[in-house]
């Protein structure tokens, strides 16, 4: 890299002001300016005028990337990334990834009697109905195949 390409990209992502950096994360998601202000309580106007002044508070900053998963440090410092997950995201995967761990430790036999127990439960479930229609279908292929 050179030292003006270096500077080229210095520029184009430190020095542009906060109202630039907003505008780019606006672009880069299905979010609206009205939206963003209605999130966190201000009308559209005073969240423009704000940005414009490099002058939108912390809080303000704290809700938005809390509320529209926009980073406040690509806001404030424009330092990327531009977007955040969200708390409810971070959480829900740490949750699946210990609840799959957790499941690999368990006997196998007490899963599949858990849910034989909880069947009528686990029939409403979309994603659980789905496996088992293709399992059925499986079933009948292989009949089919085989010649049962």
């Amino acid at each position: 890299m050179t030292f003006f390409t270096f500077i080229k990209i210095k520029c184009d992502i430190f020095h542009k002001n906060m109202n630039e950096r907003f505008k780019l994360a606006i672009k880069n998601s299905d979010l609206s300016t009205k939206e963003v202000a209605e999130s966190v309580g201000l009308k559209a106007n005073t969240l423009r005028k704000a940005l414009l002044r490099n002058s939108i508070n912390e809080g303000y900053l704290i809700l938005i990337e809390q509320n529209c998963g926009i980073s406040k440090n690509w806001l404030k410092n424009g330092i990327k990334p531009i977007f955040v997950e969200s708390k409810e995201n971070q959480i829900k995967k740490i949750l699946e990834q210990n609840t799959l761990e957790a499941l690999d430790n368990f006997d196998k036999e007490k899963i599949i009697a858990y849910i034989l127990l909880k069947e009528s439960e686990f029939l409403k479930i979309p994603a659980f109905q789905s496996l088992i229609d293709k399992m059925k279908v499986s079933n009948k292929i292989s009949d089919v195949v085989n010649r049962k």
